[in-house]
């Protein structure tokens, strides 16, 4: 599936949409009622709501997107309060606490909207005028962090943007125009240097929470439900932890994805056999209150990734990281079910941008860029099945086929046998076509070239050495991108384009990248949009 297609806005979600609202089925979820106060029959009704608490800002969420907000609200709010609301009871949650802490920022404010016009692509649905407040954004972040955040800009890894036509900055598409006006900067990440300060943005963006007395931060309080005006259709506040919570300007939802629910993950992205490579609690919480209270939806197919990762035999756990180096996956060869390879299988974060030159052709280029592959020219995330296997031999795995484990099969994390007709049977796949697709392989790194999906030569090696290895592979990734629609606002819309009143959203909830990925920009964006969002809430005339 191409991750710009305009489908998953109408067609695939709307089709879901009608089986959620029957049952929420759709969402993997059981209907379930909120805990309500007073006389109101709905969590979403508010006509007869008795409130328990009152804020004028409720964040939903505690990640990079919610912090910022909250942050906002405190610093420009004159006194506003605020509630930031966190699922998880040691918070901050969902992808934040994991992520690099790499953030995308920008000098020249047209020349980076234009690098998000090439990335977002020609089918993209995302309005240029989110794009360029994207690109505004992007601009204020550096000041924002370490002007007035306070950050230790000595003890931050800071990569600038370069003069047109330069690779200096590493951008992850160096075949688009305007890559040059790239910047990228992550708090606590200087090499060589002793760090005094916040070792992680997460950890500079919760000091400052707490120094502000205004953000009431409530962790071990989920989302239950919005509270909506049945005849105006405003947000007058949400069900969180239990509890009632008016909002007098505004709900700005900073829920993330739905990473960990199988069933969303199956009918929007066909991957409910995926395993996201951190967050766990990200299980659709936001999408099921935006869908019920009428949100358009969009960019339900888009995510980092997919790649496929070694597992141990019983499939529970992850043996390494495989989107940041080293990667293992140039050291064998991953097949199917069918004992076949099905794609250009080394998919390790290991595309070796540099390497490509600036404005080459990104139609012939191979590997894998936060899980975005090749396929026909195109960049789309690819479809996995749900079980592969990942095939090496005695010296893939003396070369780091399994970072750091000299005795997989003692550690069950892989199968060993001395030839590969024994080992297909180990591994349950057919002896004839797995010996053939190991065959044809080794005749390929003989020839020092992949005739079949182009992988680089310098990333293959023979399965030639017994004994042979088969370590299980499943489908991982980083995080989903789709969610409501949002404006250059930070307004959640509705199918008609207009906003829903007292509703706004920011980060990887309902995100706007919908072509291809620059890697930094999620948290980027978790910040532009939580300012973006709370600045257009604190601007509401209170409900």
């Amino acid at each position: 599936m191409q991750c710009n297609s305009q489908a998953p806005s109408r067609r695939s979600f709307l089709k879901g949409a009608g089986i959620a609202l029957a049952g929420t089925a759709a969402f993997g979820m059981a209907a379930c009622s909120p805990k309500q106060a007073g006389s109101a029959a709905k969590g979403s009704d508010g006509a007869n709501t008795k409130w328990d608490e009152e804020f004028d800002i409720v964040v939903v969420g505690a990640g990079i997107a919610g912090q910022s907000a909250a942050i906002t609200v405190a610093l420009e709010g004159e006194k506003a309060t605020c509630l930031l609301a966190e699922k998880e009871k040691n918070g901050p949650g969902g992808n934040s606490p994991f992520c690099k802490g790499t953030i995308v920022y920008a000098k020249d404010e047209e020349a980076f909207f234009q690098y998000m016009k090439e990335m977002a692509g020609p089918h993209s649905t995302t309005p240029d005028d989110v794009l360029r407040a994207y690109a505004k954004g992007a601009v204020e972040n550096f000041p924002w962090v370490f002007s007035t955040l306070g950050a230790v800009q000595e003890e931050a890894l800071v990569i600038e943007p370069v003069e047109p036509g330069s690779l200096g900055n590493t951008p992850e598409w160096p075949e688009y125009e305007h890559c040059w006006s790239l910047g990228k900067f992550a708090v606590g990440k200087a090499k060589d240097k002793t760090i005094n300060g916040a070792k992680h943005v997460t950890e500079l963006l919760d000091n400052i929470i707490a120094s502000h007395d205004t953000i009431t931060y409530r962790k071990g309080a989920a989302l239950t439900d919005l509270i909506q005006d049945p005849a105006t259709k405003r947000i007058l506040g949400a069900v969180v932890g239990g509890k009632n919570v008016r909002a007098r300007k505004g709900v700005i939802m900073c829920t993330g994805g739905f990473e960990s629910n199988p069933t969303m993950m199956e009918n929007y992205i066909g991957m409910g056999g995926a395993f996201p490579a951190a967050a766990q609690a990200n299980t659709g919480d936001g999408h099921r209150a935006c869908l019920k209270i009428g949100a358009d939806f969009w960019h339900m197919e888009h995510c980092a990734g997919f790649w496929m990762a070694g597992r141990d035999l019983e499939n529970k756990q992850f043996t390494n990281n495989q989107i940041i180096t080293p990667c293992p996956k140039q050291f064998g060869i991953t097949v199917g079910v069918n004992g076949r390879r099905y794609y250009m299988d080394w998919d390790g974060y290991s595309n070796k941008s540099k390497n490509i030159p600036y404005r080459g052709d990104a139609s012939l280029y191979v590997g894998s860029r936060h899980g975005h592959t090749q396929v026909g020219g195109a960049w789309p995330h690819i479809i996995h099945p749900a079980t592969g296997w990942f095939v090496f031999d005695q010296a893939g795995l003396e070369a780091g086929a399994i970072p750091g484990c000299t005795d997989p099969v003692e550690k069950k994390y892989a199968h060993s046998a001395n030839s590969i007709e024994e080992l297909a049977e180990k591994m349950g796949v057919p002896a004839d076509e797995l010996a053939t697709t190991v065959s044809r392989w080794n005749e390929c790194c003989e020839k020092g070239e992949d005739i079949f999906f182009q992988r680089p030569a310098e990333f293959m090696q023979s399965v030639s050495k017994p004994p042979y290895y088969a370590q299980l592979a499943a489908p991982a990734f980083l995080n989903t991108d789709g969610g409501p629609v949002r404006n250059a606002e930070g307004r959640i819309l509705d199918p008609d384009g207009k906003p829903i009143p007292g509703l706004y959203s920011a980060g990887e909830f309902g995100s706007v990248w919908s072509g291809v990925y620059q890697g930094g920009g999620n948290v980027a964006e978790c910040m532009i949009f939580g300012r973006i969002s709370a600045r257009s809430a604190l601007a509401e005339s209170a409900s």
